[in-house]
């Protein structure tokens, strides 16, 4: 098989592959997301268009549908192709939401033996405009209850968002689990052609119910099947309105993306008017820090300089007093009498400091200044210099 990317980087093949029991892959593919190991989908492009139509009519209002196809092991790869949906009618509401009733049970029945003969129930299709594609609680235990197999699948749809989600039973615990991605294949499928002109949800039928028609016509109109080229038309025709509506949402994307664009580039230039003003802010800040550090430079110097200067003038102070201190000691020296005295008979170095001090505190000092060592050790006769 080979490949080739379009516009959009999907992945489309081309090419068949055929199978020795008779069954053909579909011959052109287009890839939804990623693809994982196990079970591998396939759904037909009409199936696909015709939910996304069935979800949008009637006001966009929660819907149910069945979907219809064949479970298939090829090359010991599970596959599921899925080429029908049916229209989940008379669903009832149970717990506040939709459910499958006897009847819609019934209708399915019915649709599946006239337009899918020789098809099996693959899964079934909840459509939930405004509420994205996430799983509900609820879905899973419906889907629990009534879709056992492990091939069977639920589809996701929200039309308005334009998001849908398969979800598949996983391996281990049996849950349901969201599928990566699947593939739209692209063939002939008369089947659910024909099942989209008998039912269809188009905005066309609508405006052909409230046109008034002929009874004559009318009656012609029941009684006659359409032709295949009539059903082609017909779905050629769907499939040109929703190319039409896509390429409109395209160009409004284009549109959101250039006011985008235009918005993301005022924001870039105010960043950057903002990143100059910083700059300025900064220089002006580091010449503010400059200014600051060179008082501070010359604060240090000059409390240095006033430190130098009262040491200094402390040492002279102090200087000055040692020399006024000494000068008075020389001066008292100088000025302090000499005195002399003659050692008489009986006399003691006691009596001799009580005659000149008054008591005895002199003893000592007279022994200093004569270099008398014992104090009772002077004769008579001995000259003794009294301080």
């Amino acid at each position: 098989m080979q490949y080739f990317f379009d516009g959009d980087n999907n992945l489309y093949g081309y090419g068949t592959e055929e199978r020795e029991d008779g069954f053909t892959l579909p011959s052109k593919i287009r890839q939804m997301g990623a693809i994982e190991d196990g079970l591998k989908i396939y759904m037909e492009d009409y199936v696909y268009t015709y939910l996304y139509q069935y979800g949008k009519s009637a006001g966009g209002t929660e819907k149910l549908a069945a979907l219809v196809g064949q479970h298939l092991v090829i090359d010991d790869q599970e596959t599921l192709v899925i080429c029908g949906a049916i229209q989940g009618k008379s669903a009832k509401e149970e717990g506040g939401s939709l459910r499958f009733g006897d009847e819609t049970w019934e209708y399915i029945g019915s649709q599946m033996e006239k337009y899918f003969k020789g098809m099996t129930l693959v899964g079934w299709v909840h459509c939930q405009p405004g509420f994205g594609s996430l799983l509900m609680a609820r879905d899973e235990e419906f889907h629990r209850a009534y879709f056992q197999e492990r091939w069977q699948v639920l589809f996701v749809v929200d039309c308005l968002d334009k998001m849908d989600s398969f979800y598949i039973y996983q391996k281990e615990s049996g849950g349901l689990q969201q599928a990566k991605g699947y593939f739209l294949y692209y063939e002939k499928n008369e089947e659910m052609q024909e099942y989209m002109l008998d039912h269809h949800v188009g905005k066309r039928k609508e405006a052909e119910t409230a046109k008034p028609e002929p009874a004559a016509e009318e009656g012609e109109r029941k009684r006659r099947r359409p032709t295949p080229e009539e059903r082609i038309d017909a779905a050629q025709e769907i499939r040109r309105v929703l190319q039409k509506r896509a390429k409109a949402a395209e160009a409004a994307q284009k549109s959101r993306y250039t006011m985008l664009a235009a918005v993301s580039g005022m924001l870039c230039l105010v960043c950057v008017c903002m990143g100059f003003g910083f700059m300025k802010g900064l220089e002006r800040l580091q010449s503010v820090e400059n200014r600051l550090a060179a008082v501070q430079t010359s604060y240090t110097a000059l409390a240095e300089d006033i430190e130098g200067v009262k040491s200094q003038a402390v040492f002279s102070a102090m200087a000055l007093v040692t020399e006024d201190k000494e000068s008075e000691e020389t001066k008292k020296d100088e000025t302090e009498e000499v005195r002399t005295h003659i050692v008489e008979e009986g006399e003691t170095l006691g009596y001799i400091s009580r005659k000149y001090y008054g008591d005895n505190s002199g003893v000592e000092r007279i022994m200093e200044a004569n270099g008398i060592e014992d104090a009772n050790k002077i004769i008579c006769g001995q000259e003794l210099r009294i301080p």
